[in-house]
């Protein structure tokens, strides 16, 4: 029976081409002849939209250097800048960040009009000597929309976005978005 059983696992395995002739495995001649097998991208909603110039938040970030960067593209595709200052610790900053990478109409508007530049505040780093230039934030996530030279032309409590329990509303972001555009 144990040999019968044996038989046919390795009938099996040849079959599926997990064994070649002769020994249990393939030899190093076999594998290295064996085609690869390509690698995938990742899934579309893995990879950063290319509208973010700084994607994810993160306390080791220098801000001011993730500005200017940010203002240098926008001034080069003629887009504003949308800081969102939130944290990963911010349930409503993953609600936002997630509507506006899914929802196809509001993510439409950023890739057309905007560059999103994430703003960690936390309490290893609350960025307070960039913050300062910006209207005190009263709750996170926060928006600020500035022009290509960094000029500050809109904050934004993003309370007012939301339909108060389960997430954002797309009339309201979309009107806010397209509020702030560059008119050129």
């Amino acid at each position: 029976m144990f040999f019968e059983n044996q038989k046919r696992l390795k009938f099996i395995a040849l079959s599926l081409g997990l064994l070649s002739f002769g020994c249990g495995r393939p030899t190093e001649t076999e594998t290295a002849q064996r085609p690869t097998r390509p690698t995938l991208p990742a899934p579309k909603e893995q990879l950063d939209p290319s509208f973010y110039t700084v994607a994810h938040y993160g306390d080791e970030r220098d801000v001011e250097a993730d500005l200017k960067m940010s203002l240098a593209r926008a001034s080069t595709e003629k887009k504003r800048v949308l800081l969102q200052v939130g944290g990963e610790w911010c349930g409503w900053c993953k609600r936002l960040t997630s509507f506006i990478e899914k929802n196809e109409t509001v993510r439409a508007s950023v890739e057309r009009n905007y560059l999103l530049m994430k703003v960690t505040f936390t309490p290893k780093q609350p960025n307070e000597a960039f913050l300062s230039k910006y209207p005190t934030i009263k709750g996170y996530p926060h928006l600020f929309v500035l022009d290509t030279e960094g000029n500050l032309l809109h904050s934004q409590d993003t309370g007012v976005l939301e339909d108060g329990k389960d997430g954002y509303v797309e009339d309201k972001v979309v009107a806010f978005l397209e509020e702030w555009k560059s008119k050129d």
